[in-house]
C-alpha cells in the first residue's frame, strides 16, 4: 500500500510544474533560437522562421527543465522571445558594425558594441532597426501563430 502511494505522490510531483527551472529552460532555449535570427541576420535576411525558432526552442527548454508547460509558461516564453528579438537584432547589429567599422579603425568587438549607442542615434540607422524589428515580429507571429495556438489549447 505504501509503494502504492509513494509511486502516486512521485508521479505527481514529476508532473508538476517548476517556474524557476522552466525559466531556466526557456532563457537557454530562446538563446539558442537567437543564434538563428543573428546568423540569418548577417546574411542580410529577416526570417519568420528565426522568431519561430526562438519562440519553439522557449517553449521546449520550458517544458524539458519545468517539467509541464502550463499557459503561464507559454506566455512567459511569448514576453521571453519577444525581448529576446530585441537582443538579437542588437547583437546583429554589433557584429555588423564590427565587420564595417572594425577593419577602417581597428575596433575589437567590445569598441564595436559600445559604439552602438551613438550609431543608433543616426535616424537612418534607427529607422533601419526599428523596421527590421517591425518586420521581423510581424513575420515571428505569423510563422508561431497556429503552433503556439494549438500548445495553449493542448495545457
Amino acid at each position: 500500500m505504501s509503494t502504492q502511494m509513494e509511486n502516486l505522490v512521485s508521479d505527481d510531483w514529476e508532473k508538476k510544474e517548476n517556474l524557476p527551472l522552466g525559466l531556466i529552460g526557456a532563457v537557454i532555449g530562446i538563446l539558442l533560437g537567437s543564434v538563428l535570427w543573428v546568423l540569418i541576420g548577417q546574411i542580410g535576411f529577416i526570417a519568420g522562421i528565426a522568431g519561430y525558432a526562438i519562440v519553439f526552442c522557449g517553449m521546449k527548454g520550458y517544458g524539458i527543465l519545468g517539467k509541464e508547460l502550463s499557459k503561464t509558461g507559454i506566455i512567459l516564453c511569448i514576453i521571453l522571445s519577444f525581448l529576446a528579438i530585441i537582443g538579437a537584432e542588437v547583437v546583429s547589429l554589433g557584429i555588423t558594425a564590427y565587420r564595417e567599422l572594425g577593419e577602417y579603425y581597428s575596433l575589437t568587438v567590445a569598441d564595436a558594441f559600445s559604439l552602438l549607442p551613438e550609431l543608433l542615434k543616426e535616424p537612418e540607422l534607427m529607422g533601419a532597426v526599428a523596421k527590421d524589428l517591425a518586420i521581423g515580429y510581424i513575420l515571428s507571429i505569423w510563422a508561431s501563430y497556429s503552433s503556439i495556438k494549438n500548445i495553449w489549447r493542448r495545457v
